[in-house]
């Protein structure tokens, strides 16, 4: 199995926890079993969503200074956590983007998570 559908399927399976759990919470305060499970949808695709629009933000290189400064102010903190070769910033930004991974698999798990969420909430209004 490749690493992009592993990473899918593990998202699809995060989120239909996510789903259950708020599904499980809501029929036990008597709020009918369709409105609940819409609930569980949308909550797993809001939390997808955003965690894959934060992963994209941070793919783009947006909290590369933060990280570097706080990585050097630990270094300065605590001595022992010194490594011997100094990187300065050009070095630390191209040695994260090497290691960056897509986040398609958040933000497509995120996505149908969001039709389910619509569609349980057109059968939670007609019914």
């Amino acid at each position: 199995m490749s690493g992009k559908r592993r990473g899918l399927l593990t998202c699809l399976a995060i989120g239909a926890i996510l789903a259950a759990a708020v599904c499980a919470l809501n029929v036990s305060r008597d709020y009918g079993w369709s409105r609940s499970v819409c609930d569980g949808f949308f909550v797993a695709a809001v939390i997808l969503l955003g965690l894959g629009t934060i992963k994209a933000v941070s793919n783009r290189g947006a909290f590369d200074v933060a990280g570097y400064g706080l990585r050097v102010a630990v270094e300065l903190a605590l001595p022992a956590l010194r490594r011997e070769e100094k990187e300065d910033i050009h070095q630390y930004r191209e040695r994260k983007a090497a290691e960056r991974k897509s986040p398609a698999g958040l933000l497509l798990a995120g996505a149908v998570y969001l039709v389910l969420a619509l569609v349980a909430l057109a059968v939670y209004e007609f019914l």
